[in-house]
C-alpha cells in the first residue's frame, strides 16, 4: 500500500517544537515492537498435545471408548487413529473409538504447518467381564433346583454353566435353573467370545436337609405319659423317624406323633434322611397338689375332707398315712381327723421310677360359740329367760352365768336365767378340754310389766 500523498492534495503542515519529535517517534517505535512481538510469538509457540482420557492401558469392557485431550494451538489438525477430529476453541478435543477385544491401540496427532507433528500412543485393552449374582458362594440352601443367574458384558457371548449353555438378554444378564445334590456342589459359570480366552467363575453351593423341632422344648419338664413331638422336614420328601419309629410327614413338610414318657428323662432323637439329627430331652415328672383345704384355714370340725389332684391316676396318694381314693383323671379325697389347735395334713403321692412327692397344709381347729337368744342389750318384760345357742362341738361344756346348759347333738344349746329388776350382765362360757374357754357376755334389761 503506498503512503504518497496525491499531488492534488494539500499536505497538512505540523509545527512542532523540538521537543514534540521525539515524541511522535517513540510512540512509533513502541507499536511497532508489540506487533512485531505479537507475530514472532505465533511463530515461535510450540505445538504440544496431551490426552486426558483414557488411561494409558485402561482395561474396559465396552466397544467403544471415548478418546478426549487438548492441543495448545487451536488452528492445529488433530487425527485420531487417522481421523480428524473437530477441535474447540480452547483446544479440547474428543472422538469415538471402536475397540476391538484384546489390547487396542490408540495413535492421536497434532499438526501445524511449519512445526514438526506431535504425536501420543496408548493402549486400551477390551476386556470380557462376567459376575454371577446369585446364589453367593459357599452359601447354604435347602431347596433344588436352585437359579443361578448373573451378567456378562457383552450380550453376543457364550455363557455356560455347568458345560450348559443358557441364553442372554440384550443386557447381558442370564440365568438357569441348576440341580444340587446333598452337601456340597460346584457350579462352574463361563464366558467366551470372538475366540477370546474364557472368562470362569466358580462357586460352591451346600444343600442342606432342614429339620427343626417345634415342640417339645429342650429339658421340658411334664407330668404327663405322653408328649407330642412335632416339626418340618424340608424337602418334604425326606423320611423322618423319632425315636426309631417312622412318621409321616404332609406336603409342606410337617410332622408330628406322640411320644410316650418315662418318670425321669427321656431322650427323643428326631432323623432325617441323608441324615439330620435333632435330640431333645424330656423330664417327666409327678406332680402333686391339694385343692382343699387351704393352708392356714381355721376349722370348727373335728374332722375333714382332703381333695386335690395327682398327675398320674395310678400313682398311690395318702393323707396323714390312709392311702385315699383316686379318679380316672388324677383327682383324689380322703378325711383327716383334727385336733383342737394346729393339726399338719400331709398328702404323699407314690410312683414307681420316680421319687415321693409331698405337699403339707396346716389347719387349726378352733371351738366357736353363738348366743341366738336374747341379744345384747335386749329388754324384757318376764322372767326368767330362755338364754340359747349354738357351740361347734356338741362334746362341749356350756355354762350360763356357771349353770351348766344342755346341748344337742347338733350343738344347740339352751337353757333359763333369773332376772333382777333393771340391768342384768349375762355371762355364756363353752369349754373343751384342752382349750382356752370362749366367752361371750350380753346385757339384758328386766322391766316388769306393771
Amino acid at each position: 500500500m503506498s503512503s504518497k500523498v496525491p499531488h492534488n492534495r494539500k499536505r497538512p503542515s505540523f509545527s512542532l517544537s523540538k521537543h514534540q519529535r521525539p515524541l511522535v517517534i517513540a510512540v512509533v517505535t513502541i507499536w511497532l515492537g508489540v506487533g512485531l512481538a505479537s507475530c514472532l510469538g505465533q511463530r515461535n509457540e510450540l505445538l504440544a498435545l496431551e490426552i486426558t482420557s483414557p488411561q494409558n492401558r485402561a482395561e474396559v469392557t465396552e466397544d467403544l471408548v471415548t478418546a478426549s485431550g487438548i492441543v495448545s494451538l487451536s488452528s492445529a489438525v488433530v487425527t485420531v487413529n487417522g481421523q480428524e477430529v473437530a477441535i474447540a476453541e480452547d483446544g479440547t478435543f474428543s472422538s469415538n473409538v471402536a475397540l476391538g477385544y484384546g489390547e487396542n491401540t490408540i495413535l492421536v496427532t497434532a499438526t501445524l504447518e511449519g512445526q514438526e507433528p506431535v504425536t501420543k500412543t496408548l493402549a486400551v485393552i477390551r476386556i470380557l467381564s462376567l459376575e454371577i449374582n446369585s446364589p453367593q458362594d459357599k452359601a447354604e440352601v435347602a431347596q433344588s433346583p436352585i437359579i443361578v443367574s448373573g451378567t456378562v458384558s457383552d450380550p453376543d457371548a457364550m455363557v455356560m454353566v455347568n458345560d450348559r449353555r443358557v441364553e442372554t438378554a440384550n443386557d447381558g444378564s442370564f440365568s438357569s435353573s441348576v440341580e444340587l445334590n446333598y452337601v456340597k456342589n460346584n457350579i462352574r459359570v463361563t464366558a467366551t467370545v470372538n475366540g477370546q480366552e474364557p472368562v470362569v467363575k466358580t462357586l460352591t453351593v451346600t444343600r442342606i436337609l432342614v429339620l427343626e423341632l417345634d415342640s417339645p422344648e429342650y429339658r421340658m419338664e411334664t407330668s404327663g405319659g405322653l408328649v407330642t413331638v412335632s416339626g418340618t422336614v424340608y424337602p418334604p420328601s425326606a423320611v423322618v423317624t423319632v425315636n426309631g419309629n417312622e412318621v409321616a410327614t404332609t406336603k409342606a413338610g410337617r410332622f408330628s406323633t406322640d411320644v410316650e414318657l418315662g418318670y425321669g428323662e427321656n431322650t427323643i432323637v428326631v432323623n432325617a434322611t441323608d441324615p439330620v439329627t435333632r435330640t431333645v430331652m424330656v423330664t417327666r415328672m409327678l406332680t402333686l397338689e391339694i385343692d382343699s383345704p387351704q393352708d392356714k384355714s381355721e376349722i370348727t370340725e373335728g374332722s375333714i375332707i382332703v381333695s386335690g389332684t395327682v398327675s398320674d391316676p395310678s400313682a398311690v396318694v395318702t393323707v396323714n398315712g390312709q392311702q385315699a381314693e383316686i379318679a380316672g383323671d388324677g383327682t383324689f379325697s380322703a378325711s383327716a381327723e383334727l385336733n383342737y389347735g394346729d393339726n399338719t395334713i400331709t398328702v404323699e403321692a407314690i410312683v414307681e421310677g420316680w421319687e415321693t412327692e409331698t405337699r403339707t397344709v396346716s389347719v387349726t381347729r378352733i371351738l366357736t360359740m353363738i348366743v341366738t337368744s336374747p341379744y345384747d342389750g335386749a329388754e324384757v318384760a318376764e322372767s326368767p329367760i330362755t338364754i340359747s345357742g349354738f357351740v361347734s362341738d356338741p362334746t362341749a361344756v356350756v355354762t350360763v352365768d356357771g349353770q351348766e346348759a344342755a346341748i344337742t347333738e347338733d350343738g344347740t344349746f339352751s337353757t333359763s336365767a333369773e332376772l333382777n329388776s333393771g340391768e342384768n350382765i349375762i355371762l355364756v362360757t363353752a369349754t373343751v378340754e384342752g382349750q382356752e374357754p370362749v366367752t361371750k357376755t350380753l346385757t339384758v334389761y328386766y322391766i316388769p310389766a306393771e
